[in-house]
């Protein structure tokens, strides 16, 4: 029952993440110096697709919604975001996914992958307004820490590797209340520039719905990517990868 409960309560979730600090709908200033925003329930239908290699082995990447749902063996989602005197912003992001089964990932050969992933972010943000239109200017760090198993059924360990790295990021989040309790909210982010990752990029689209004072529920798209590449021929690491998929969660602010 637990194991459903959190199945149902995160299942899609990453890495890699980020997507509760961009239901954040149109508050003015005046009301109060502090805002907060707490979205610890939220889902994304992350599909995973790209590469992933370690030394000499490369497996394609390829899991749908479908199997990272049914494969889920543990998930933790919690955003938060405050903002002071309608202007300077903090938001804070942490996502945790380990996802475990078999998988036919390459040559027609069935294997045993264990992949683990912790996103965590810290951005800060400075906030214009006009009318009813927001900008935030967003600067901040995005850590990603993996944990890589693929063995082959009744056969040798392919693959055991873990690595953690560190990107930079810039980018902006423009949020336009168009109409009274609805918002829409998008947000594009690039990082990495050879300091972490190679690069990474995220884009985000959001329709945000608050009926209600202090909760708020949202729908749309996430798409987060990421290349990065360590060590050299015979011990190198590379992840080329994008998790992407639909988004409905909600959020609580006060």
């Amino acid at each position: 029952m637990i194991q459903k409960i959190l199945r149902s309560a995160g299942c899609a979730c990453l890495c890699f993440l980020v997507v509760a600090g961009n239901s954040f709908a149109q508050e003015t200033a005046t009301e109060k110096e502090w805002q907060f925003n707490l979205a610890p329930f939220y889902l994304w239908g992350i599909n995973i697709d790209g590469d992933l290699a370690a030394g000499s082995i490369s497996a394609p990447l390829s899991i749908p919604f479908n199997d990272v749902f049914s494969n889920l063996q543990s998930v933790f989602i919690v955003h938060f975001e405050s903002v002071y005197k309608g202007k300077w912003g903090l938001l804070v992001d942490i996502d945790y996914l380990d996802i475990a089964n078999d998988f036919t990932l390459f040559s027609g050969i069935s294997q045993n992958v264990n992949l683990k992933m912790t996103v965590a972010e810290v951005d800060g943000f400075y906030r214009i307004k006009h009318d009813t239109h927001m900008f935030d200017f967003v600067i901040g760090l995005r850590y990603i820490e993996m944990d890589n198993t693929l063995t082959v059924i009744d056969g040798p360990t392919l693959m055991d590797d873990s690595q953690n790295w560190l990107d930079p990021l810039v980018g902006g989040r423009w949020i336009w209340n168009f109409v009274d309790n609805w918002s829409l909210i998008v947000r594009a982010d690039i990082g990495g520039f050879g300091i972490g990752s190679d690069f990474t990029w995220q884009a985000i689209g959001l329709i945000d719905w608050q009926p209600f004072e202090h909760v708020s529920f949202l729908a749309g798209y996430r798409t987060l990517d990421m290349d990065y590449e360590n060590g050299n021929e015979q011990e190198s690491f590379h992840f080329d990868a994008s998790a992407h998929g639909p988004i409905i969660g909600v959020n609580f602010r006060w």
